[in-house]
């Protein structure tokens, strides 16, 4: 119950905001906090901070804001411009040349020596911690401006790494985490590591395009970035259709452009798109009179007319001279800016993501628990009124209640070598199937990367052999990525029946453990039969990038160097399994923890109950017994027998206590059966 309750204080629901620079990606997330001036937007956030914003959650040591900045490892590698950064940059920035990257670099390193000057070393590696969030403090840490901007500007912003902003009230019901990542046109971070880990543990991922230039190549970048993830966990957001010129024109033609797009990016998916204004929200919280005014003076101002609000003729700035036009006003901004139906969005896919998976196994473990805790509880009460039967029994004495009290302890301690032998077989059959899954899945993903690294190789020797040799030549592994995707989630699914499958068998055999301890005919009735789901994990592995580009002097040595198109081609095939190798075994053990995970919150969790139920249970008589024990060995005048045990107010609290329990249990299933509803609602809209 400990390890349950720890999961459950920690148990939170992340989203992450992705997008480019000046997409709205800031503007969105305050119009979903329903704080306008929450996160930054009138100064361009170029910067590599990831901001995560923690809704109703205890801040850790009580700060309300956290801002970390860079080690001094991850410093040198991102101003001196090399390793995966320039590698991510050369393919993801269209024309962006390494040498750019190396002289930004150094301006970096010059601006944050000249900003901090002797802080500068002193500050890498630490934090800056502050009470509550004051005005103006993100734009310090998270705001560096371009390099022409004023210097004044974002003082610690380049050495920013992440922002932690814990706030009482969130946009959701649940615990979240909103998490604001770098632009994606940000030649300083794109798809680095540090924004790549803040997308691995998303639950919730929201991709936020401008409605001028929806799905540029740097968005379909970002999308082929987003294929590793987990499909059915992404909304879109097309933001900024108030730039529109013609809406009732120009938006249905970004709408079919934009799902024919993401068909051809996720074939068979049904991403939700959301269409709106993060602006138009803002202003329906702030309405502030200069930015209304602007509003209504836009020819995109008549699709506000949508919402029934409103009438042609009071959009003009004069009519904000009225109470009731702004009170109308406000809401055909709210309705028509899209947030609220991206709330819904977001708040659709948390329902199905792993924090409810996890909140449903352990409803179902507490429920397991609290049954036999009221099977225990009224176990008890039975005892007592046996032993206190037996002291009223004039043919019995305080001896016979004192043996009713060690037999039950001895039927314990035989249980509890039943409970441990039982575990033992358990866990070993758990561990056993957990390993074989493991290495067939990683058999079935080597299989794939050998099959298609043998085809690059034909193509290549076939190109050579032609006599045309490339000057460039760039694998992403497309095809690749796809194949790797869907044998992943055959092997899981396959992994995932083969351990729900053995919890069904388990169950009963626990529930005949539990039996031994707290005979309830009823108790294996409560479970419902049903198998509990694993939900697959977001493969964000197969997101890495392979480049290897063919102009570069050691390629040009290559072709030199090999005799033969034959030998070049093997090089290619040896290169894409070594680099593909670490992708494929990161995605076996990701499914190990995933298993190992549920195997610890199911069965692991429900011999656990078995466990304290018999060692409560253990405590209790041992407890009793050292009463009557002492009862019966007190001094008693010679020639008469020892006091009879009082049982009446021992009996009283056991029945509250077993009451209590009765009580427990029903909320505690009532519970189970919601998060049961709620899975089954999402797995019907998925399928439908």
């Amino acid at each position: 119950m400990t390890d349950a309750l720890a999961h459950l204080s920690q148990l939170e629901c992340r989203v992450a905001v992705v997008g480019q620079i000046k997409s709205g990606k800031s503007s969105a997330i305050n119009a979903l906090a329903r704080s306008p001036h929450l996160l930054p937007t009138r100064v361009t956030p170029w910067t590599t901070a990831v901001t995560n914003l923690h809704f109703a959650q205890s801040p850790p040591g009580g700060y309300g804001a956290v801002f970390s900045f860079f080690e001094h490892a991850e410093w040198d590698q991102l101003a001196e411009g090399g390793g995966r950064v320039r590698e991510l940059t050369e393919q993801l920035v269209p024309g962006f040349a390494p040498e750019h990257l190396l002289q930004q670099a150094a301006l970096l390193r010059q601006r944050a020596s000249e900003r901090l000057g002797p802080e500068f070393e002193l500050l890498l590696g630490q934090a800056h911690f502050f009470e509550a969030l004051a005005p103006g403090m993100m734009e310090d840490y998270v705001c560096a401006g371009d390099f022409t901007g004023p210097q004044r500007l974002g003082k610690y912003s380049d050495i920013t790494k992440s922002a932690d902003v814990y706030l009482e009230q969130g946009p959701f019901a649940f615990p979240s985490t909103v998490v604001d990542t770098p632009g994606t046109n940000d030649p300083f971070l794109i798809r680095d590591e540090i924004t790549r880990r803040s997308l691995e543990s998303a639950d919730v991922y929201v991709v936020v395009l401008t409605a001028c230039q929806p799905l540029s190549e740097t968005d379909v970048t970002l999308l082929r970035i987003m294929r590793g993830l987990y499909k059915d966990r992404i909304v879109v957001l097309v933001n900024r259709i108030d730039d529109l010129a013609d809406l009732d024109v120009e938006l249905p033609k970004i709408a079919g452009y934009v799902e024919q797009r993401l068909l051809a990016e996720f074939p068979g998916s049904h991403i939700p798109v959301v269409y709106g204004s993060a602006w138009w929200a803002n202003q329906a919280y702030a309405f502030e009179p200069d930015a209304a005014a602007r509003i209504l003076a836009r020819r995109s101002a008549g699709y506000l007319l949508r919402a029934g609000l409103l009438q042609p003729q009071e959009l003009h700035p004069s009519s904000l001279a009225s109470g009731d036009f702004c009170d109308r006003a406000r809401q055909s901004l709210l309705a028509m800016s899209g947030i609220p139906a991206l709330g819904q969005a977001i708040e659709t896919l948390m329902a199905a993501a792993r924090p409810t998976y996890v909140q449903r196994k352990i409803a179902h473990s507490f429920a397991e628990m609290a049954r036999a805790c009221e099977s225990a509880a009224r176990s008890e009460l039975q005892i007592l009124l046996a032993a206190e039967a037996s002291s009223h029994d004039a043919k019995s004495s305080a001896d016979d209640t004192f043996s009713v009290y060690t037999r039950e302890r001895d039927l314990l301690a035989g249980v509890a070598a039943d409970i441990e032998q039982s575990a033992a077989g358990i866990e070993a059959q758990l561990a056993r199937i957990i390993k074989e899954e493991q290495d067939a899945l990683r058999g079935m993903l080597q299989s794939s990367i050998a099959l298609h690294a043998a085809r690059e190789r034909d193509v290549l020797v076939d190109t050579l052999s032609r006599g045309r040799s490339p000057r460039v030549w760039t694998h992403e592994g497309v095809a690749l990525r796809r194949a790797l995707a869907r044998v992943f989630k055959e092997g899981f699914e396959k992994a995932a029946w083969r351990l729900t499958s053995f919890h069904v068998r388990v169950v009963p055999e626990l529930h005949k453990l539990m039996r031994t301890l707290v005979p309830q005919p009823d108790l294996e009735s409560a479970y419902g039969g049903e198998a509990l789901v694993i939900p697959m994990p977001a493969v964000t592995p197969i997101s890495r990038l392979l480049v290897l580009d063919l102009k570069t002097a050691g390629w040009g040595a290559l072709w030199s160097r090999n005799p033969s198109p034959e030998s070049s081609g093997e090089k290619i095939e040896a290169l894409i399994r070594a680099e593909f190798a670490p992708i494929a075994e990161e995605l076996v053990q990701l499914a190990g923890r995933v298993f190992h995970d549920f195997s610890t919150t199911t069965i692991q969790w429900s011999l656990a109950a078995c466990r304290n139920i018999q060692l409560a249970l253990t405590r209790r008589l041992e407890l009793v017994l050292a009463e009557h024990d002492a009862v019966r060995r007190s001094a008693v005048p010679s020639g008469e027998s020892p006091p009879v045990e009082d049982f009446t107010e021992r009996i009283r609290a056991q029945a509250q206590r077993l009451e209590d329990t009765e009580a427990l249990t029903q909320h505690v299933e009532y519970l189970a059966r919601y998060f049961d509803t709620i899975l089954k609602i999402e797995a019907a809209e998925s399928n439908g």
